[in-house]
């Protein structure tokens, strides 16, 4: 008896055994998923020793920098734009609020993070900076308090517009809109920040458009619904499965394996995941809805080919062996191959890419090992009268179903239309290479929203009155050689000082 034979009958006669060790092995794994700990950064997608990443962190050490909250608020009803008493005060009270949006660090009780105060760019923040007198330069605050009359308001604005750091930075050029910078101490919050200020925006009144923007908001706020889409995609994934199934199949019983298998491998795959102390990224938290289709694969096989074969004088084990005999080796070669394939990303320089491809790749393996295994087990739970009236031998004997009509017309077209159907895969094939050629990356996250996202509209609406809501910093390095001092240059100057009097001495004409 060879290896796979003995693997079938073990599972046959055994059957209550393999299922335990099944039920068990996922618990053990399942059991690490409340461990989990979500990243939903995409700077991490870069490895720590990168050399672009390694540079960014040193300067915004170097120079004290922030991720930054973009706030925006415009007003195009009123003629003077924001700049009138009732814009202006709520546009104070914001502030203070957006001050106010720190807690306690859970590292550290003696700290606290959120909205760096010192560092926020608002019109009550900033300074206006005049010629008091002769030899006087006055400094003042921009907005103090709100303003009590149009007037006022509007002398804000000039002041404001005079001061060519806050033109077009924190103030339009054409005065209908006003943004605020807030200064984060860790972009990770910037989700939390971005929810608190909805909640208070949503208490104002007037004609303002309120807009929230920003890179760190954008990535945070993509991970943040990326996972959501995921808790909602899987299920869906899973359901969409199981109905497909039950119209081929038309056996409850039967379908149920399939999905006990895509339910486990996600389970321990995850729980491998976590377990060993990974966190879930944007890119695993997919890892899920691959695995789910990959898992029922050999599933269906076996199913298709047990609905075949099956017949009342077989029976269940008899044609089991039949299928697994089959089934056995061109499942481990397509199980390999696929996890060959996902494998391979472990030679990409992403640490999550990686992490992803490996453990996809471990999902696939166990699925295979959990088909092979559990599968034949749960047919020998089955009754023999849970069978009836099913196998391809009883189908056939029935009348003829829309699916099968529908097969056995395609089966007849390949063959009468083989030359046809190449050229149009041709076709298709220099169409995709076309299209190819014609990708364009976007690694905008702004862009990653839909249009209609309040984010990518509160980008698009400051875009027009600013020049963008994205920080960029350029770092000028002094060149020269460190070695040379001003003692150096000053020496040196005297000594080519001293040759040149000396050289004209020589050369009185020159």
């Amino acid at each position: 008896m060879d290896f796979k034979r003995k693997i079938v009958e073990f599972s046959l006669d055994h059957y209550k055994l393999v299922t335990w060790v099944m039920v068990v092995f996922t618990l053990v794994c399942a059991a690490f998923i409340p461990l989990i700990k979500v990243d939903t950064d995409p700077e991490n997608m870069l490895s720590e020793h990168e050399a672009v990443r390694v540079f960014h962190e040193q300067t915004k050490r170097d120079f004290v920098l922030n991720d930054i909250v973009v706030v925006g608020v415009v007003n195009n009803k009123d003629p003077n734009g924001v700049f009138n008493p009732q814009s202006l005060r709520r546009i104070y009270e914001l502030t203070q609020f957006a001050k106010s949006l720190r807690w306690p660090n859970p590292k550290d009780p003696n700290e606290t993070i959120g909205v760096v105060e010192v560092d926020l760019l608002a019109p009550s923040m900033v300074d206006h900076i005049s010629q008091g007198g002769p030899g006087e330069i006055r400094f003042e605050w921009l907005m103090p308090q709100p303003p009590q009359t149009v007037a006022e308001a509007v002398a804000i604005r000039d002041k404001a517009l005079s001061n060519p750091l806050l033109k077009d930075t924190v103030v339009s050029g054409d005065g209908k809109a006003i943004t605020l910078y807030l200064p984060l101490t860790s972009k990770d919050l910037s989700h939390d920040v971005y929810l608190a200020l909805r909640k208070e925006i949503a208490t104002f009144t007037g004609d303002e458009e309120y807009h929230i923007t920003g890179l760190p908001v954008a990535e945070d706020t993509f991970g943040y619904e990326m996972f959501i889409q995921m808790a909602i995609s899987a299920p869906l994934a899973m359901a969409t499965i199981f109905i497909l199934m039950l119209i081929f199949f038309r056996k409850l019983v039967l379908i149920v394996s399939p999905m006990i298998i895509a339910m486990v491998t996600v389970l321990t795959t995850m729980g491998i995941l976590i377990g060993l102390g990974f966190p879930v990224h944007i890119m695993s938290s997919m890892i899920p809805i691959f695995l789910m289709p990959i898992a029922v694969v050999d599933s269906v096989h076996i199913l298709s080919e047990f609905f075949e074969k099956y017949t009342k004088e077989k029976g269940r084990r008899q044609t089991t062996v039949e299928v697994m005999d089959t089934l056995f080796v061109p499942m481990l070669y397509t199980s390999l191959t696929s996890a060959a394939g996902f494998a391979s990303l472990a030679l990409t320089p992403i640490p999550p890419v990686q992490v992803f491809g490996v453990l996809v790749a471990v999902g696939i393996m166990i699925a295979w090992v959990f088909t092979i295994t559990f599968v034949p087990a749960y047919v020998m739970f089955l009754k023999d009268k849970s069978l009836e009236n099913f196998g391809a031998a009883v189908v056939h004997e029935q009348k003829q179903t829309w699916l099968t009509r529908m097969l056995h017309g395609t089966g007849g077209l390949t063959y009468r239309a083989a030359k046809p159907i190449l050229f149009g895969m041709l076709a298709l094939t220099a169409v995709a290479v076309y299209g190819i050629t014609r990708i364009n990356i976007n690694d905008n996250p702004i862009k990653w929203f839909a249009k209609s996202h309040p984010i990518r509209q509160a980008d698009i609406e400051l875009n027009q009155h600013f020049a963008g809501t994205y920080m960029a910093y350029l770092v000028l390095e002094d060149g020269s050689d460190p070695n040379v001092t001003v003692e150096y240059v000053k020496d040196l100057r005297d000594r080519l000082g001293a040759k040149v009097e000396e050289l004209a001495a020589d050369n009185p004409k020159a």
